[in-house]
């Protein structure tokens, strides 16, 4: 906040411009005494009804004016004396400051051209007949706001916009002139929040040649008033006026703001905000404002307006000083005495209508609620229906949420997160065109368990691990902080041994002949059937420098499969795995050295029956190896032990798991004629006889065990020969394996290793 002497109080020019148009302007007085009957009102509290769904737009010494939103509105004064009230005919009506409404046959003040005028401040007053008034029929007048018992008019003459002043006196409109003419071209304000009950209004003039854009304060009394003029790049907006003061918005070069005076004075106060569509507003010497949504705000699917709004402060133009009155608003109007009626709430006393009043010392204002909507205002979860664990199983057919509000005229968004990746959906529900007032509201969503970051068309699984479930709900009137409340459950999923994201599916890596690793993720096309490509992503290069690469389970004890590969020097290497799709391997880890005494690797097996993979080889003399898994990242494998000779006739070995049904896991060996044979695990670690499957197998290049990769419970085997062939597993070791299909699985990328 800072003062300024640029801007000039010009009393004496508007008396110049006068001069030549005739006519007076009215000094501003210093004070302004209380309304009768605010004392009455002031003794009202929560006992009054303010209507659901409405803002107000008029209040008086004994009552308010509400209008409901939607296309179309109820205008309802009600009385504080006994919350009674009495709904007004027509498409619009307007308050300003006093018991008097003005109601037309347009459905605005503008269009309007015949009026009924209503004198509301009793019952028995409300039922008298209403005076009328035909404003082309008395010189073309539109009508453009109410000023306490004041109605302001303009007309378009001589090419400019003069405005005026009408009274009811003796059951007529008593016009007169105010402001315009040659030289001095004058509109009105916002109306509604630039009037106050004193009847005052403040005007946008154009004034001279060149024109000047000036603020004009008239009080409709005795003398004259001062003019504001705006220096050159200086952009007066919305105003209001008080009985001491004058504030307006304006945007300057240096951005936007409030421009504030006290009334009789030249100094200025100015308080940046960016907020410069929104109302101002004067309490006294206290400038008011609050963020609701503008009337070209787009409208739901139900067809009305929900606004948001921030909170309704004030600031003091003399101090400084900032307090939040409301927790938020939706409308507000200028009441007697200087006072300010508020839609809004707070966290205390809920939802309805708020007078907010200056006092005497200039102090704070006072805060008082004179109507109640029965709404709390902080909306509340009373009761949910949500999962703490989920298996995989329970995710096939999708898993309902359901959370209870305390409020049924509330928006509501549900955001789900996977917090390992941080992918995330949400599902948004307006509130509801058809809502029972008081009624609480309970939201129901079914997620259907697929994987948050699928693709169109993409079915897999939802991956394991935490997950984050939020939900908002807003305030339909904006009115009200949003509840924001969060809850977390675990998706559990036995560990697979070619499942490398935790989502429940197969995933295959491919090395191209420069090294450079990718991973393909699978999808199946049917349970049972063959898979498709999921999606792919690279994993990293330089593994060109390993002649062995094998999926290995996780032997390493987590839940996540990992990684063997032996460099050309015979080291092993470990990469563990880490759930992450984006990087799906961590840095590796030196088991030791002299493997390369083999020439057959096959890893990720459990063929002694404890739960933990293990691992086969085969060494150049044709003798077949059993490493027994440890489950121990530092130290993976115990001590070899010899299983059998003969190994030598196989040109590749894959350990496939649980393959046939039998108690461990199984082999699949192929002879160097193309015949693949299969060794069932006995869970010994050794295993039976083998027995042969088919021939034509020669034309492969890598043969991979992916365990179940079509979702049937049975185990699969995928086949590299530069494209990969899909033979899904039956689980009957006499007929193990279904007609291969031909997939898309890799796409067009080259490799030389898959596993």
């Amino acid at each position: 906040m800072h003062i300024s002497s640029r801007r000039r109080l010009t009393a004496a020019a508007v008396t110049a411009v006068l001069a030549v148009t005739g006519g007076t302007i009215a000094t501003t007085p210093a004070t302004a005494a209380p309304a009768a009957g605010v004392a009455q009102e002031a003794q009202q509290a929560t006992t009054v009804p303010f209507p659901r769904d409405a803002d107000v737009v008029g209040a008086g010494p004994s009552g308010f004016l509400s209008k409901t939103r939607g296309a179309t509105p109820e205008f309802r004064w009600t009385w504080y004396a006994d919350g009674s009230s009495v709904v007004l005919p027509g498409a619009f009506a307007i308050g300003g400051g006093s018991d008097l409404v003005v109601t037309g046959d347009g459905t605005s003040d503008y269009t309007s051209r015949r009026l009924k005028i209503h004198d509301l401040s009793t019952p028995a007053t409300a039922a008298a007949a209403p005076v009328e008034a035909d404003l082309d029929a008395l010189g073309g007048y539109h009508l453009t706001g109410l000023a306490g018992s004041t109605l302001l008019l303009t007309r378009e003459k001589d090419g400019h916009w003069e405005q005026y002043a009408a009274t009811v006196e003796g059951g007529t409109l008593k016009i007169r002139w105010v402001l315009g003419g040659p030289q001095f071209d004058c509109y009105s304000g916002d109306a509604g929040s630039g009037w106050s009950d004193t009847g005052s209004a403040i005007y946008d003039c154009w004034v001279g040649e060149p024109g000047k854009s000036s603020k004009v304060v008239v009080d409709f009394g005795e003398g004259n008033s001062p003019m504001y003029l705006q220096d050159d790049n200086q952009y007066a907006q919305q105003g209001a006026v008080s009985a001491t003061h004058v504030a307006w918005r304006e945007m300057r070069l240096s951005g936007y703001g409030i421009v504030a005076h006290q009334r009789g004075r030249s100094e200025e106060r100015w308080f940046p905000s960016e907020d410069v569509g929104d109302p101002v507003y004067l309490v006294g010497s206290w400038v008011a404002t609050g963020q609701k949504v503008h009337i070209d705000a787009p409208a739901y699917s139900d067809g009305r307006y929900h606004p948001t709004a921030r909170p309704f402060t004030v600031q003091s133009i003399e101090t400084g000083e900032k307090a939040v009155l409301l927790t938020a608003y939706s409308s507000a109007v200028a009441g007697p005495g200087g006072s300010l009626l508020v839609r809004g709430g707070t966290p205390e006393q809920g939802e309805g209508l708020y007078r907010i009043s200056p006092r005497a010392d200039g102090g704070r204002p006072d805060v008082e609620l004179v109507a109640s909507t029965g709404q709390s205002t902080v909306v509340t979860l009373t009761g949910s229906t949500v999962p703490k664990t989920l298996t995989g199983d329970q995710l096939a057919g999708g898993v309902d949420f359901g959370w209870d509000l305390s409020r049924g005229d509330v928006s509501v968004q549900v955001t789900l997160k996977h917090i390992r990746s941080g992918q995330s959906v949400f599902k948004m529900w307006p509130a509801p065109a058809d809502v029972v007032d008081g009624m609480p509201r309970r939201v129901t969503w079914h997620w259907d368990g697929k994987d948050l970051e699928r693709a169109d068309g993409q079915l897999t699984p939802a991956r394991a691990g935490e997950y984050e479930w939020k939900i908002v709900a807003t305030p339909e009137e904006g009115i009200g902080p949003d509840l924001v409340t969060t809850g977390r459950f675990t998706v559990n999923r036995p560990p697979a041994p070619h499942d490398f994201d935790d989502d429940g599916t197969a995933d295959l890596f491919g090395r191209e002949p420069g090294g450079l690793m990718r991973l393909f993720r699978t999808q199946p096309v049917a349970v049972g059937g063959s898979v498709k490509s999921a999606s792919w992503g690279d994993v990293g290069s330089g593994w060109q420098v390993y002649d062995r690469l094998e999926t290995a389970g996780n032997i390493a004890g987590t839940t996540v499969p990992d990684v063997l590969a032996r460099d050309k020097a015979g080291v092993l290497w470990l990469y563990q795995g880490t759930g992450d799709r984006n990087k799906p391997l961590s840095g590796r880890t030196r088991i030791g050295s002299g493997w390369q005494v083999y020439d057959r690797l096959a890893a990720g097996s459990d063929v002694t029956g404890d739960g933990r993979p293990d691992l086969l080889a085969t060494d150049k003399s044709g003798v077949l190896w059993l490493y027994p898994g440890t489950g121990n990242a530092t130290a993976p494998f115990s001590a070899r032990k010899k299983v059998g000779g003969g190994w030598g006739v196989y040109n590749e070995v894959a350990a496939v798991g649980n393959f046939a049904g039998g108690p461990a896991g199984d082999l699949l060996a192929r002879d160097r004629d193309g015949v693949l044979w299969q060794y069932l695990g006995k869970g010994d670690g050794t295993f039976a006889a083998r027995t042969r499957i088919g021939g034509g197998w020669g034309g492969f290049t890598d043969l991979i065990g992916v365990g179940d990769a079509n979702g049937d419970g049975h185990a699969d085997l995928m086949a590299s020969n530069g494209t990969i062939t899909f033979y899904a597993g039956t689980g009957d070791w006499k007929a193990p394996l279904k007609a291969g299909v031909k997939t898309n699985v890799t796409g067009w990328a080259r490799y030389d290793i898959a596993f």
